[in-house]
């Protein structure tokens, strides 16, 4: 009995712990509102003003689709103009510490995900149990960068940043603009479908954004460097408790018989993981990833806290 409440209470500090750290990065992603979005748009404004191009701003300043789609497709970015220098931004600092835009500032995966939380789990679709998200938004990045080569670009067409600003313009002035099918189809993939019924609430992250695709896969790439910020895995402190599958919102974290799966691919570095784990297996820093080798032990949390 006096096991069982120890676990109990331990399990319950846990959850707290966790609960505090979804409310911590509720505050970072208002504060990529702040930033980004008119009628706010601190960080595009200020780099708007130092450039000399005036002093509004908007997430159009900063869209992150249209340097990919540019650079790609031979029409060159412009590196020192408010676009450039955001794209840049981006890329260097998801080599360093993975996709932090997405993780800490992306307010559009924010609303999905925070307001899936109000719907019930049975209610949800959990798509990894059916299919791979990895070749799905790698193959629509394909498709993004190939789509000016043959037809025209995609980078307005299915925007959650431009759709998301909408809902803000007709939150503060009234203005939605105008509600073309793309803008209906994006809402409706977006905030119904992989939002509010998805398992995680960021289908749409998942799924159709070139900008976590690309943020993904530099950091793929830049973990493997031990100087870099990554998921770090310590199969020996883990319990194989699936603290850290249920609270992933990306579903990147799965565990398979004795193994608890990592998909980097579908990592937004949110750190979610490491709130909720009761040992300390999985932290965040730099250092090997600890991922490759990550078979489960059969070792009971019991075991574990009483040595």
């Amino acid at each position: 009995m006096k096991w069982f409440t120890f676990k109990r209470k331990r399990l319950s500090k846990v959850q707290k712990r966790s609960r505090q750290f979804l409310l911590r990065r509720g505050a970072w992603y208002l504060f990529g509102i702040l930033l980004f979005y008119a009628p706010f748009a601190f960080f595009n404004r200020g780099l708007n003003w130092l450039l000399g191009n005036g002093t509004e701003g908007s997430i159009h300043d900063t869209c992150l689709r249209m340097p990919i789609a540019d650079l790609f497709s031979g029409s060159g970015v412009d590196w020192l103009s408010t676009r450039g220098i955001s794209f840049l931004l981006i890329v260097v600092s998801a080599f360093l510490i993975g996709p932090f835009f997405c993780g800490r500032f992306c307010a559009l995966g924010a609303v999905s995900e925070y307001l899936s939380r109000l719907v019930p789990d049975k209610l949800k679709i959990d798509w990894v149990k059916f299919v791979n998200p990895t070749p799905i938004r790698y193959g629509f990045l394909a498709g993004f960068i190939i789509a000016p080569w043959l037809t025209g670009s995609l980078s307005c067409s299915y925007c959650g940043y431009s759709f998301f600003q909408g809902l803000l313009d007709g939150g503060f002035w009234g203005d939605f603009g105008v509600l073309g099918s793309t803008t209906i189809l994006t809402a409706f993939l977006w905030f119904v479908v992989f939002g509010l019924f998805t398992k995680g609430g960021r289908g749409y992250c998942s799924f159709m954004c070139p900008v976590g695709a690309v943020q993904s896969f530099i950091h793929s790439f830049g973990a493997t460097f031990g100087f870099t910020y990554k998921l770090k895995f310590n199969k020996n402190k883990c319990v194989s408790c699936k603290s850290c599958v249920k609270v992933c919102p990306m579903r990147a974290l799965q565990k398979e018989d004795d193994h608890i799966k990592y998909n980097i691919h579908n990592c937004i570095t949110c750190r979610q993981c490491t709130s909720s784990c009761p040992t300390n297996a999985i932290t965040f820093g730099t250092g090997e990833r600890g991922w490759q080798s990550n078979t489960v032990p059969s070792t009971s949390l019991k075991e574990k806290t009483s040595v």
